[in-house]
């Protein structure tokens, strides 16, 4: 599964209003913007505090992994906890790789 980061075109409805549309492969996941990941839904609250009680709705985890190469922030996204794991381990190896830092979001499943 590749997880791609796509710019909206001018004619899209979220341009302006999200800086990315997350997608695997063809299938739109969610959007990101500067305070994080929100639904496919308009004017939705971000994904991370969605209420408790839309649990019925089909989800799945997006790890995100934010880190510093040579002072640099980068940013990578996994659906697989076991690759997130084994990238964390490689990486907290190198010297020039800090700052690690994890966060989960729900994204509806396709």
């Amino acid at each position: 599964m590749q997880i791609t980061y796509q710019k909206l075109g001018t004619d899209h409805p979220m341009y302006g209003k999200v800086e990315f549309l997350v997608a695997d492969g063809t299938s739109p996941l969610c959007y990101k913007t500067a305070d994080g990941y929100i639904p496919l839904e308009q004017g939705a609250a971000p994904v991370a505090t969605a209420p408790a009680e839309a649990a019925d709705v089909n989800t799945r985890d997006l790890y995100v992994l934010s880190f510093k190469v040579n002072g640099e922030a980068e940013e990578q996204s996994f659906t697989s906890k076991k690759k997130l794991d084994k990238t964390i381990a490689l990486y907290q190896e190198k010297d020039f790789i800090t700052d690690l830092e994890t966060k989960t979001y729900k994204v509806l499943a396709s």
